[in-house]
């Protein structure tokens, strides 16, 4: 009586160990699940290093716009420095002169489109008379 116990146990287990291998449609499909999310999670990534790649970019070209501009009020005698505006390499640059007593307070204020908004910035020296 105990060996046909034993007997049965054994195919028993032995039918459960060999109808288990592999996996279960559960678990692949959870698998699946955390496979997905985690590229959506990278595509999301790169999508926010490519805009902020862009942003800075257009901040690059307003920053050399100012430095420019700077540059030509400095080749200019004090008493030919004026107000303007202008556009340059797709920004719009408007530049401001306050004469003070041994230098004029210039600045440049750079308006541009970065990132599908419209961005101001304010550059801002002194050039000694």
């Amino acid at each position: 009586m105990t060996r046909r116990c034993l007997r049965r146990l054994r195919c028993a287990f032995g039918r459960t160990t060999s109808s288990r291998r592999g996996y279960t449609i559960i678990e692949l499909l959870v698998s699946i699940m955390i496979f997905t999310i985690g590229l959506l999670a990278m595509a999301g990534t790169a999508s926010l290093i490519m805009s902020t790649l862009a942003g800075s970019r257009t901040r690059s070209v307003g920053a050399a716009v100012a430095e420019s501009r700077f540059d030509r009020l400095r080749g200019q005698t004090c008493t030919a420095h004026a107000s303007g505006t202008a556009v340059t390499r797709g920004v719009r640059e408007d530049w401001s002169v306050k004469p003070l007593a041994r230098a004029d307070d210039v600045t440049v204020v750079i308006t541009m489109v970065s990132n599908h908004r419209i961005r101001t910035q304010a550059f801002r020296t002194y050039i000694p008379c």
